[in-house]
């Protein structure tokens, strides 16, 4: 029978889990404090919470939720860093502080309940962030409109020197 404080977490850890989309796994061993702090100072600006948690705790939250296979992602100690949008945000700070710090690894993800390993994560901290992509397709469907009017504006600029020289010709 598991201790108050133990249910209490596992609990807790179940509603946060159920309640984000986007969970990455990283292992860190012998990381100071100040890079510690760091990290989750840089992680607060693009995730919902990052945390650490017993490994039999997130073993069982986990298998609570239908995803069982979890044990080559928690192993040692682990980092959870959990958010609800924009997962490639989280993915490229994560990257950016495993290619400086040797002793903090990248484990994988569990994104939308589906897992998936460091290479897949990586791949995903390459993409551009959803707000470059929207204002790309925007751009995309907005270049033949633009187009468009950038024709039609020549043809009245044409038409307007056309008369202009007209009127020039009949006054002189």
């Amino acid at each position: 029978m598991p201790s108050i404080g133990k249910q209490l977490m596992f609990e807790e850890l179940v509603d946060v889990l159920r309640a984000e989309n986007y969970v990455f796994f990283a292992r860190y061993e012998k990381l100071p404090v100040s890079e510690f702090s760091d990290l989750r100072r840089k992680l607060d600006k693009v995730s919902h919470r990052a945390m650490v948690v017993k490994n039999s705790i997130a073993r069982r939250a986990f298998k609570n939720l239908g995803i069982t296979n979890i044990n080559g992602f928690i192993k040692g100690s682990v980092l959870l860093t959990l958010s609800d949008k924009d997962p490639q945000l989280v993915s490229k700070v994560l990257i950016d502080f495993t290619k400086d710090h040797v002793n903090f690894e990248l484990v994988g993800a569990c994104l939308e309940h589906a897992l998936y390993d460091r290479d897949y994560v990586k791949g995903l901290s390459e993409l551009p962030s959803r707000e470059t992509l929207v204002a790309t397709v925007v751009a995309r469907l907005n270049a033949p409109i633009s187009g468009f009017v950038g024709v039609m504006g020549q043809l009245m600029r044409s038409f307007v020197v056309t008369l202009d020289q007209i009127c020039k010709q009949k006054t002189a």
